[in-house]
């Protein structure tokens, strides 16, 4: 019997299997749970009493739950307030309930050790998936990149400082074999002005983190794993304003928030950021050539050329909870930056007077509807245009040092004199659909487009009427069966994804020598499954696989015109994804305490990695034929009261070439077979300790102090078979401290907080071995309105 045969027979089995279960579940009632100020609960549970029947609220505290016809008892329970019963009755008439659920006062302290939210929910399910509370985050400093590297199995690494390029890697993959969206939707929507490294934390209520293995209400060519920042769902009023300052004439000002017109129902809301800094850290130990002396002398200079500054705006307007729809909204978002070039891959090559400048503006509709056709099917859409320019100048003749001195050159700074400028524009929509075949079982669909139309030009030399657009075409349709047994504690989900990506775009022909137009098309399908098993109330074991594949993106095949060149000829990734993990919760009394431990293997054809070009200090991005990287990591929690929390993680990677045969020969082996993949830390880890206090200083007040450490073990630099064994460069250890203090006022409307980041001054090194900035200190001021 084939192996799709036996899947279809077992599917059959599973469908059977449900609607006998579910012929005494036909009839459901909804409703909402809430607190005393009115705002909906999330994880409470709610049971129909004498039976093994539950479920939970959502985020927004709604929920819905099946039983047999007649009168029924649903209790609801969550840790922080008292139960309570509700006598109801199931049938084709039920009214939804709405219940308020009283604080318990003598259990409030516990409610973060047995609370079962959002994020705990997402670590106890079947994909491999870090899970951040950030709103617990919303006072300090740190930027998202900051707060996310400091997870499990991430690692961030930056080339410069704020608004810098950086590398995103989930365990061991990273570029664009990691993808990033903000509800879902792809945060390149947002413009260039607008990622990890600046935006703050106070636009993320939690952010996901999906290893290898990606949901398909994602639907997209993710292979190394994506990262969801997800923002307030909140129907209530609010106000969230902050002022961050800091070394480096750092400033960091965001506004969000949101009306509600009670009259008619109309919701606005508004998230901006500002971010600035110079940028100018102290650089240690660079060449300088003393003519004096007719030599080089080492020094500590400042760094001249690396201002950046970003303005960020978004406005939408909707409704909710309305009977043609749950969530309707339409926007706008305008983004704008200007960052100088201090340098690229290599920074013994120092540029004054590149920069790079754009803006984007994106408009676009979301639209979400629940339990239409009797309870059975959900439906989402989003639809977005977005229109960005980006203007990259290198005009000096000049060679500069790290002094801030020059020299005339025949050439500019990066070899070419230029001002590039990139004209984009992008339609991207998506459409999912969620049908329930019966309880426990769900079809999931959702199907992608994304097109995108860039011209890239020096304006020095043609103008846009003359440059050929180049553009892209992706199309996802993915396709999900989940199902679930023994009352949710055996969870499975199986998948399918077809990927389509339609490409044209000038090929420089070297017999005539002229760029002729070409279109390239590929197409395949993926496959995959999750599945999750909870063993007893605290302790499961979980495992996924998928056969993902990542298509090129525009940066890599056009370019962006300052710091990555162009590489026409690259080819889409395929891996073979599978993430094996066990995790293990416990609490007694007021501590509790969560263990989670994870392997990976990820092995990858036609693998995309940068290669630095030392001429010109730029990179471009190329195919290596097989990647084989394998992996451990861990995590530690342990939590006491809201007085003492701990986190410890660790994480082990090996990346290694695993093609033998170089060039397509049978007999020539490659030297750099069996060998680790330079630039690419393996073993990692962090402690994070935070002690907290209320009603310390004064009624409803707070202190919290943090400390945390982040250790990055030695990694080579580049191929360690090419040179002199004993000279190949290497990033060494580093071991970086970093300390906070914050203080919130009127139950957190007023807060305050002071953070120390590299308490040491130790000489910290990223990507390409780039100097990271020396000890510097933060103050943010927050003011919190809801």
């Amino acid at each position: 019997m084939k192996l799709y045969q036996r899947i279809f027979i077992f599917l059959i089995f599973s469908l059977s299997i449900s609607r006998i279960s579910a012929q005494d579940a036909g009839f459901s009632m909804s409703g909402t749970v809430q607190n005393h100020t009115k705002q909906g609960l999330s994880g409470v549970n709610i049971f129909i009493e004498n039976t093994k029947i539950k479920t939970q609220s959502d985020q927004n505290g709604n929920f819905r739950i099946h039983y047999k016809k007649g009168e029924a008892t649903l209790v609801f329970s969550v840790a922080g307030y008292k139960n309570f019963k509700k006598r109801v009755n199931f049938s084709n008439e039920t009214s939804p309930v709405n219940i308020q659920l009283i604080e318990d006062h003598g259990a409030v302290e516990e409610v973060i050790v047995h609370g079962k939210g959002k994020v705990k929910a997402l670590q106890d399910g079947a994909f491999t998936v870090n899970a951040i509370d950030v709103a617990k985050l919303a006072n300090t400093t740190a930027d998202l990149n900051q707060v996310l590297n400091r997870t499990t199995g991430i690692k961030v690494r930056q080339q410069g400082g704020v608004g810098s390029d950086y590398n995103f890697s989930i365990n061991g993959m990273s570029g664009k074999a990691v993808k990033f969206f903000i509800d879902g939707v792809p945060l390149e929507m947002l413009g260039k002005g607008v990622d990890l490294s600046t935006l703050p934390v106070n636009m993320a209520d939690r952010v996901e983190i999906y290893k290898g293995v990606v949901p398909i209400h994602l639907s997209t060519d993710a292979m190394g794993g994506a990262v969801n920042i997800i923002t307030p769902a909140s129907s209530k009023n609010y106000l969230d304003a902050g002022l961050s300052l800091g070394s480096f004439n750092t400033q960091r000002i965001n506004l969000n928030g949101q009306f509600k017109d009670d009259k008619t129902g109309l919701i606005l809301r508004v998230n901006s950021f500002y971010n600035h800094s110079d940028n100018n850290y102290l650089m240690k130990d660079m060449k300088i050539w003393n003519g004096a002396k007719n030599e080089y002398e080492l020094r500590n200079l400042k760094r001249f050329n690396d201002r950046y500054q970003s303005v960020f705006g978004m406005a939408e307007i909707g409704l909710e909870n309305k009977s043609w729809a749950d969530s309707f909204f339409v926007g706008v978002s305008q983004s704008v930056f200007d960052k100088q070039i201090q340098t690229g891959s290599n920074q013994d090559v120092v540029y004054g007077g590149v920069k790079q400048n754009g803006e984007a503006q994106n408009s676009f509709m979301k639209y979400k509807k629940a339990n239409l056709f009797n309870d059975h099917l959900d439906v989402n859409v989003y639809a977005g245009f977005s229109k960005s320019i980006q203007k990259a100048t290198d005009t000096l003749m000049r060679k500069y040092s790290w002094d801030g001195t020059y020299v005339p050159s025949a050439t500019s700074e990066k070899g070419g004199r230029s001002i590039i400028m990139q004209h984009e524009d992008r339609l991207y929509s998506q459409v999912g659909a969620t049908y329930k075949i019966v309880e426990h079982h769900k079809l999931i669909f959702n199907y992608v487009l994304d097109y995108l139309k860039n011209i890239t030009f020096n304006q020095l030399e043609e103008e846009k009427k003359d440059v050929p657009p180049a553009k892209m075409t992706k199309q996802i349709l993915s396709m999900a069966y989940q199902q679930e047994f023994f009352n949710k504690h055996w969870t499975n989900i199986f998948f399918g994804k077809y990927y389509s990506v339609g490409l044209q775009k000038m090929v420089f022909d070297p017999v005539t020598r002229t760029d002729n137009p070409v279109k390239d098309n590929f197409s395949s399908w993926g496959y995959g499954f999750a599945t999750t098993v909870k063993i007893t109330k605290g302790l499961g074991i979980k495992g996924s696989f998928e056969r993902s594949y990542r298509l090129v993106e525009p940066q890599e095949i056009f370019g962006d015109g300052v710091a990555v060149t162009s590489n026409m000829n690259l080819k889409p990734e395929t891996s073979d994804n599978v993430n094996v993990g066990l995790y293990f919760n416990h609490h007694w009394g007021q501590h509790a305490f969560r263990i989670e431990g994870a392997g990976y293997i990820r092995d990858t054809k036609d693998f995309i990695y940068t290669v630095p070009n030392l001429y010109n200090s730029t990179f471009k991005y190329e195919n290596l034929s097989n990647i084989f990287t394998r992996g451990l990591e861990g995590e530690l929690n342990y939590q006491y009261k809201r007085l003492l929390n701990v986190l410890m993680n660790v994480s082990y990677n090996k990346a290694y070439d695993n093609t033998k045969f170089a060039n397509n020969s049978d007999d020539v082996i490659s030297a750099t077979y069996e060998k680790d993949v330079p630039n690419q830390p393996w073993l990692f880890g962090n402690l994070n300790v935070s002690i907290g206090k209320d009603d310390w200083f004064q009624k409803e007040s707070r202190v919290e102090l943090y400390y945390g450490l982040q250790m990055t073990e030695w990694f080579y630099k580049n191929w360690k078979t090419y040179g002199n064994p004993r000279n190949i460069p290497i990033i060494p250890r580093q071991t970086l401290h970093n300390i906070g203090i914050s203080y919130s006022m009127k139950n957190g409307r007023y807060n305050v907080a002071f953070d120390v980041t590299n308490l040491s001054d130790a000489l910290a090194y990223d990507n390409f071995k780039l100097q990271k900035q020396g000890r510097a200190f933060y103050i943010k001021f927050r003011y919190l309105f809801k």
